[in-house]
Order: C-alpha cells, then structure tokens, then sequence
C-alpha cells in the first residue's frame, strides 16, 4: 500500500487562494515526488527551480501558479468524490489512514499523478516546482506574486 505523506483531501477552501491553498496540495506533490531532496543537505548553487525562476521570473511564477490553480481544482473535485464514498466524514489526513475503503485510497493516488501530470503540462519539471514551493515560504514578493497571478486565474476560470 502506497502511504501518502500528507493529505490533500481537507475540507473546501473559500473564496480566495491563499497559502493553504499550495501547501496542502502542493506539499503532496513536493514530498511524494522527490523525498530524496528533503534527505540532502541544501547546496549552495541555485537549485534548477530557483535557476528558472532567476532566467524567466514572470513567465515561471505564472506557469507555477497555474499548475497550482489546476491541482486544486483537481484536489476539490477527488475531496468531493472521497467525501461521497465515506458518507461526509473526511479526516483531515485521508490518505494516510489505513483503514480506507480502497476506492478512496485510489482517489489518493490518482491524485498525485495528475498533480504530478499537471506540473509538467504548464511547463516546469517536478524539481523546479518544489524548489519554488520551497522558495516561496522564505521569500514574501515571491509568494505574492504567486498570490496575484491565482487571483487573476481565479478570476477569469469558468
């Protein structure tokens, strides 16, 4: 049985995209996807994330924005489906629980591959998106510049 290291399923976000909006869905991604990069110490070169970010700015945030736009989308439509299966009672940590029923333990997986799926359909590789999900808690104008291109995705999203 894949273990999954945090939930994605928690309860629906309001109105506006804010940092829960990344860190539960896109620490998913981020820890499941490279957990060697949380082994190794930090080095001292740009990271390719942060490398990208440097060469393309604008261009980076936007396409990282809109590949968090994307996986919340994806993340609020498998929480309704988990939600359905298990009667309204979705624990906070979901896919870590190991007595679900299969059908939601699929969900989960499913999950991370299309996150995974939708990271390198906007364009970047999964290392750079975890290097700019980690980059962005150390630095305010990047997390704010994420924060408006979302606001601005939001905005025009059907």
């Amino acid at each position: 049985m894949m273990r999954f290291p945090i939930s994605f399923l928690r309860s629906p976000i309001s109105a506006v995209f804010t940092r829960l909006v990344l860190f539960g869905a896109l620490s998913t991604v981020s820890l499941a996807s490279s957990p060697a990069s949380y082994l190794s110490p930090r080095s001292a070169h740009l990271s390719l994330g942060e490398a990208a970010y440097a060469q393309a700015g604008p261009s980076v945030v936007s396409q990282y924005a809109r590949a968090a736009f994307y996986i919340e989308q994806q993340r609020q439509q498998d929480y309704a489906e988990a939600k359905k299966l298990l009667g309204g009672n979705v624990p906070d940590d979901v896919c870590r629980q190991q007595n679900i029923p299969t059908a939601v333990h699929d969900i989960c997986g499913r999950f991370l591959k299309r996150s995974a799926d939708i990271i390198k359909e906007n364009g970047l590789t999964i290392s750079q998106f975890n290097d700019i999900t980690r980059r962005k808690e150390g630095d305010p104008n990047l997390q704010q510049q994420i924060q408006g291109e979302l606001l601005r995705l939001q905005k025009t999203a059907p």
